[in-house]
Protein backbone atom coordinates (compact mmCIF):
# COMPACT_ATOMS: atom_id res chain seq x y z
CA UNK A 1 0.00 0.00 0.00
CA UNK A 2 1.12 3.24 -0.44
CA UNK A 3 2.11 5.44 2.34
CA UNK A 4 1.04 8.75 2.56
CA UNK A 5 3.50 11.43 3.48
CA UNK A 6 2.89 12.96 7.41
CA UNK A 7 1.68 16.54 7.34
CA UNK A 8 3.61 18.66 9.07
CA UNK A 9 3.13 19.77 12.49
CA UNK A 10 1.96 23.05 12.17
CA UNK A 11 -0.50 22.29 9.81
CA UNK A 12 0.80 23.57 6.30
CA UNK A 13 1.83 22.13 3.19
CA UNK A 14 5.27 22.93 1.85
CA UNK A 15 3.88 25.22 -1.12
CA UNK A 16 2.24 27.16 1.79
CA UNK A 17 5.33 27.17 4.11
CA UNK A 18 7.77 28.58 1.27
CA UNK A 19 4.98 31.31 0.44
CA UNK A 20 4.50 32.47 4.40
CA UNK A 21 8.71 32.28 4.60
CA UNK A 22 8.78 34.65 0.97
CA UNK A 23 6.54 37.01 2.49
CA UNK A 24 8.38 37.17 6.24
CA UNK A 25 11.70 37.66 3.92
CA UNK A 26 9.86 40.61 2.02
CA UNK A 27 8.63 42.31 5.07
CA UNK A 28 11.98 42.04 7.10
CA UNK A 29 13.88 42.89 3.81
CA UNK A 30 11.54 46.49 3.54
CA UNK A 31 11.23 47.25 7.12
CA UNK A 32 14.13 45.32 8.75
CA UNK A 33 12.04 43.51 11.40
CA UNK A 34 8.64 41.59 11.53
CA UNK A 35 6.66 43.11 13.85
CA UNK A 36 6.20 41.27 17.26
CA UNK A 37 4.31 41.66 20.65
CA UNK A 38 7.86 43.23 21.72
CA UNK A 39 8.82 45.43 18.26
CA UNK A 40 5.78 47.57 17.07
CA UNK A 41 6.62 49.26 13.48
CA UNK A 42 5.32 53.27 12.61
CA UNK A 43 5.57 52.66 8.60
CA UNK A 44 5.54 56.26 6.35
CA UNK A 45 4.24 55.91 3.20
CA UNK A 46 3.41 58.45 0.87
CA UNK A 47 -0.19 58.38 -1.26
CA UNK A 48 -1.09 59.31 -4.58
CA UNK A 49 -1.92 63.30 -3.46
CA UNK A 50 1.70 63.77 -1.73
CA UNK A 51 0.04 63.08 1.95
CA UNK A 52 1.47 60.75 4.27
CA UNK A 53 0.00 56.92 5.32
CA UNK A 54 0.81 55.99 8.84
CA UNK A 55 0.63 52.26 9.19
CA UNK A 56 1.16 51.28 12.90
CA UNK A 57 2.03 47.45 12.58
CA UNK A 58 0.86 45.42 15.52
CA UNK A 59 0.11 41.83 16.69
CA UNK A 60 -2.42 42.47 19.18
CA UNK A 61 -5.95 42.31 17.28
CA UNK A 62 -8.25 44.96 16.83
CA UNK A 63 -9.91 44.56 20.72
CA UNK A 64 -6.81 46.49 21.51
CA UNK A 65 -6.43 48.56 17.94
CA UNK A 66 -9.61 50.26 18.06
CA UNK A 67 -9.72 51.85 21.13
CA UNK A 68 -6.26 52.64 20.95
CA UNK A 69 -7.16 54.02 17.21
CA UNK A 70 -9.78 56.38 19.08
CA UNK A 71 -7.56 57.47 21.60
CA UNK A 72 -4.63 58.86 18.71
CA UNK A 73 -8.01 60.41 16.88
CA UNK A 74 -8.64 62.23 19.79
CA UNK A 75 -5.10 63.64 20.14
CA UNK A 76 -4.90 64.93 16.67
CA UNK A 77 -7.34 66.85 17.20
CA UNK A 78 -6.14 68.17 20.28
CA UNK A 79 -2.43 68.80 18.91
CA UNK A 80 -2.52 69.23 15.45
CA UNK A 81 -6.74 70.35 14.83
CA UNK A 82 -7.08 67.68 11.82
CA UNK A 83 -8.86 64.90 11.28
CA UNK A 84 -6.12 61.73 11.07
CA UNK A 85 -8.99 59.48 9.29
CA UNK A 86 -7.92 56.61 11.55
CA UNK A 87 -8.57 53.11 11.00
CA UNK A 88 -8.37 50.45 12.96
CA UNK A 89 -7.53 46.28 12.04
CA UNK A 90 -6.50 43.08 13.22
CA UNK A 91 -3.01 43.88 12.20
CA UNK A 92 -2.40 47.38 12.82
CA UNK A 93 -4.04 51.23 12.80
CA UNK A 94 -3.67 53.58 9.49
CA UNK A 95 -3.71 56.98 10.01
CA UNK A 96 -3.51 59.71 7.18
CA UNK A 97 -1.41 63.27 7.82
CA UNK A 98 -1.44 65.80 5.49
CA UNK A 99 1.94 66.93 3.36
CA UNK A 100 2.79 69.29 5.51
CA UNK A 101 2.44 66.98 8.42
CA UNK A 102 5.62 65.17 8.20
CA UNK A 103 7.42 66.41 10.95
CA UNK A 104 4.86 64.93 13.57
CA UNK A 105 6.51 62.08 16.02
CA UNK A 106 4.33 59.54 15.39
CA UNK A 107 6.04 57.18 18.37
CA UNK A 108 5.18 59.37 20.79
CA UNK A 109 2.00 60.32 18.92
CA UNK A 110 0.95 56.73 20.07
CA UNK A 111 2.36 56.64 23.67
CA UNK A 112 -0.21 57.43 26.26
CA UNK A 113 -0.40 57.03 30.29
CA UNK A 114 -2.56 54.00 31.17
CA UNK A 115 -5.10 56.38 33.21
CA UNK A 116 -5.57 58.87 30.70
CA UNK A 117 -6.23 56.71 27.82
CA UNK A 118 -8.99 54.80 29.95
CA UNK A 119 -10.64 57.92 30.50
CA UNK A 120 -10.07 59.18 27.41
CA UNK A 121 -11.89 55.91 25.83
CA UNK A 122 -14.87 55.81 28.13
CA UNK A 123 -15.60 60.06 27.26
CA UNK A 124 -15.49 58.58 23.66
CA UNK A 125 -17.23 55.43 23.49
CA UNK A 126 -20.42 57.36 22.65
CA UNK A 127 -19.07 58.19 19.79
CA UNK A 128 -19.06 55.41 17.88
CA UNK A 129 -20.57 53.33 15.41
CA UNK A 130 -20.10 50.46 17.27
CA UNK A 131 -22.04 52.05 20.09
CA UNK A 132 -24.89 52.47 18.40
CA UNK A 133 -25.49 48.80 16.99
CA UNK A 134 -25.03 47.65 20.46
CA UNK A 135 -27.61 50.01 21.93
CA UNK A 136 -29.94 48.93 19.57
CA UNK A 137 -29.14 44.87 20.68
CA UNK A 138 -29.47 46.37 24.63
CA UNK A 139 -32.54 48.06 23.51
CA UNK A 140 -34.05 45.24 21.56
CA UNK A 141 -33.06 42.32 24.52
CA UNK A 142 -34.35 44.81 26.96
CA UNK A 143 -37.88 45.16 25.80
CA UNK A 144 -37.14 48.74 24.92
CA UNK A 145 -38.00 47.89 21.32
CA UNK A 146 -40.16 45.10 21.65
CA UNK A 147 -42.05 43.40 18.77
CA UNK A 148 -45.66 44.23 17.48
CA UNK A 149 -46.03 40.25 16.90
CA UNK A 150 -43.30 37.57 18.22
CA UNK A 151 -44.10 35.54 14.84
CA UNK A 152 -43.08 38.49 12.48
CA UNK A 153 -39.56 39.49 11.68
CA UNK A 154 -39.35 43.35 11.95
CA UNK A 155 -37.09 44.54 9.05
CA UNK A 156 -33.48 45.58 9.84
CA UNK A 157 -34.33 49.05 8.21
CA UNK A 158 -37.39 49.90 10.77
CA UNK A 159 -35.16 48.26 13.87
CA UNK A 160 -32.71 51.32 12.93
CA UNK A 161 -35.82 53.66 12.57
CA UNK A 162 -37.17 52.62 16.04
CA UNK A 163 -33.71 52.54 17.62
CA UNK A 164 -32.72 56.44 16.38
CA UNK A 165 -36.26 57.42 18.16
CA UNK A 166 -35.41 56.00 21.40
CA UNK A 167 -31.53 56.83 21.04
CA UNK A 168 -32.82 60.39 20.99
CA UNK A 169 -35.06 60.35 23.84
CA UNK A 170 -32.07 58.73 26.06
CA UNK A 171 -29.83 61.08 24.77
CA UNK A 172 -32.15 64.33 27.16
CA UNK A 173 -31.47 61.73 30.43
CA UNK A 174 -28.34 62.10 31.77
CA UNK A 175 -26.71 58.42 32.43
CA UNK A 176 -29.71 56.98 31.10
CA UNK A 177 -29.08 53.00 32.10
CA UNK A 178 -29.76 51.50 28.62
CA UNK A 179 -27.14 54.33 28.07
CA UNK A 180 -24.56 52.69 30.50
CA UNK A 181 -25.30 49.21 29.96
CA UNK A 182 -24.04 49.44 26.14
CA UNK A 183 -21.09 51.82 27.47
CA UNK A 184 -20.25 48.89 29.59
CA UNK A 185 -20.88 46.22 27.00
CA UNK A 186 -18.14 48.20 24.69
CA UNK A 187 -15.91 48.55 27.39
CA UNK A 188 -15.78 45.30 29.07
CA UNK A 189 -16.93 42.84 26.16
CA UNK A 190 -15.73 44.39 22.94
CA UNK A 191 -12.66 45.84 23.93
CA UNK A 192 -10.31 44.69 25.41
CA UNK A 193 -8.70 47.65 28.30
CA UNK A 194 -6.62 45.48 30.07
CA UNK A 195 -4.91 44.20 27.69
CA UNK A 196 -4.43 47.97 26.07
CA UNK A 197 -3.11 48.89 29.80
CA UNK A 198 -0.24 46.50 29.34
CA UNK A 199 0.43 47.55 26.10
CA UNK A 200 0.83 51.18 27.01
CA UNK A 201 2.76 50.12 30.43
CA UNK A 202 4.98 48.11 28.35
CA UNK A 203 5.76 51.34 26.09
CA UNK A 204 6.32 53.26 28.81
CA UNK A 205 8.72 50.53 30.33
CA UNK A 206 10.43 50.26 27.44
CA UNK A 207 10.05 46.34 26.96
CA UNK A 208 7.89 47.40 23.66
CA UNK A 209 9.69 48.99 21.17
CA UNK A 210 8.54 51.24 18.32
CA UNK A 211 10.69 51.17 15.08
CA UNK A 212 10.10 54.24 12.73
CA UNK A 213 10.96 52.94 8.99
CA UNK A 214 9.49 55.13 5.48
CA UNK A 215 9.07 52.47 2.45
CA UNK A 216 8.19 53.44 -1.13
CA UNK A 217 6.30 50.98 -1.90
CA UNK A 218 4.37 49.94 1.52
CA UNK A 219 5.63 46.74 2.66
CA UNK A 220 3.31 43.53 2.70
CA UNK A 221 2.18 44.05 5.75
CA UNK A 222 1.15 47.63 5.47
CA UNK A 223 -0.28 46.98 2.05
CA UNK A 224 -2.97 44.86 3.06
CA UNK A 225 -3.98 46.88 5.60
CA UNK A 226 -4.24 49.90 3.51
CA UNK A 227 -6.82 47.80 1.26
CA UNK A 228 -8.70 47.80 4.18
CA UNK A 229 -8.65 51.45 4.89
CA UNK A 230 -9.28 52.36 1.58
CA UNK A 231 -12.51 50.41 1.71
CA UNK A 232 -13.86 52.11 4.99
CA UNK A 233 -12.56 55.82 3.49
CA UNK A 234 -14.96 54.71 0.59
CA UNK A 235 -18.01 54.39 2.52
CA UNK A 236 -17.32 56.04 5.75
CA UNK A 237 -20.17 59.06 5.02
CA UNK A 238 -22.68 55.67 4.23
CA UNK A 239 -24.04 54.99 8.00
CA UNK A 240 -27.32 54.67 8.92
CA UNK A 241 -29.15 57.16 11.05
CA UNK A 242 -29.07 55.31 14.05
CA UNK A 243 -25.24 55.61 13.79
CA UNK A 244 -24.71 59.43 13.26
CA UNK A 245 -26.96 59.94 16.04
CA UNK A 246 -24.68 58.29 18.40
CA UNK A 247 -22.20 61.06 17.70
CA UNK A 248 -24.14 63.20 19.81
CA UNK A 249 -24.40 61.45 23.17
CA UNK A 250 -21.87 62.33 26.03
CA UNK A 251 -21.15 59.78 29.56
CA UNK A 252 -20.17 60.72 32.89
CA UNK A 253 -17.06 58.44 33.52
CA UNK A 254 -17.58 58.87 37.24
CA UNK A 255 -20.93 57.07 36.58
CA UNK A 256 -18.81 54.52 34.07
CA UNK A 257 -16.83 53.52 37.18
Amino acid sequence: PTILPRPPRDGLDPNAITNLARLLSEQQAITGTVPSDQTLIVERTRDEDGGWRIVLLSPFGRRVHEPWSMAISRRLRQRYGFDGQVYAADDGIVLRLPAQEHDIDVPDLIRFDPDDMQRMIETQVGETVLFAARFRECAARSLFLPRTDPGRRVPLWQQRLRATQLLNAARLKRNFPLLLETARECLQDVYDMPALNEVMTGLQAGTITVKDVETEPPSPFAENILFGFVGVVMYQYDQPQAERSAQLLSLDPHVLE
